[in-house]
């Protein structure tokens, strides 16, 4: 068996860890020994689906407040772009480990037959990766909600503030218009419009409150 790696390898050092001083591991045959490090190695991809789980989790709270920040989609693509790394860099795994569980593979007593559970496993670390690609849709589908909910709360900021100005511009419009009425030879009147505007614009607030629109 041969690795060819640019680095530290965790899975061979996990596994280095874990039979320090044990006396057995000398005992084992090349089929155990085989389906040891590659079980390490699928536990490698298990902590990076947990790892992402977490930055996920993370990633929803900042969704979730009441001002998220502009980097959440950003975040997103990120995270989308790596799963779709991790899970093409797992996926191929699948026909090598389905080969080590046909009959033929066990050659001789000596070098026993690979653990037929590996390929299981690599499914379900496949499943895993999976998962991930529907929780990082569920924080897209949360972040869009949050940007919905923030439009919504502004058009209705809007709405409101149009509804208060508009007796204030019918009234100027009325007022300004070119005709001759005894209201505008009494320049008193002028401080009654501007009354009446803000009695128009005080009302419509609280009936807004009384509506629970505000």
């Amino acid at each position: 068996m041969v690795t060819v790696h640019d680095g530290p390898f965790r899975a061979l050092e996990r596994l280095d860890a874990v039979t320090e001083g044990e006396t057995r591991f000398g005992a084992m045959n090349a089929a155990d020994l085989m389906a040891s490090i590659a079980d390490e190695v699928i536990a490698d991809y298990f902590a990076l689906v947990e790892g992402i789980e977490r930055e996920i989790d993370e990633l929803d709270e900042r969704a979730l407040r009441r001002r998220p920040r502009n980097d959440v989609l950003a975040r997103i693509v990120e995270l989308r772009r790596r799963i779709g790394t991790i899970r093409r860099t797992l996926a191929p795994h699948r026909v090598a480990f389905a080969a080590l569980a046909r009959p033929e593979m066990e050659l001789h007593d000596e070098l026993g037959r690979p653990w037929p559970g590996l390929t299981d496993r690599l499914d379900r670390a496949v499943e895993a990766v999976e998962n991930l690609r529907d929780l990082l849709l569920g924080t897209f589908d949360i972040h869009m909600g949050r940007a919905a909910q923030d439009a919504n709360e502004v058009m209705k900021v809007l709405t409101l503030l149009s509804a208060v100005l508009l007796p204030s511009v019918v009234l100027a419009g009325v007022m300004g218009m070119n005709f001759k009425l005894p209201l505008f030879d009494d320049p008193n009147n002028f401080w009654f419009v501007v009354a009446a505007m803000v009695t128009f614009a005080v009302a419509i607030v609280i009936a807004a409150r009384w509506r629970r629109w505000i």
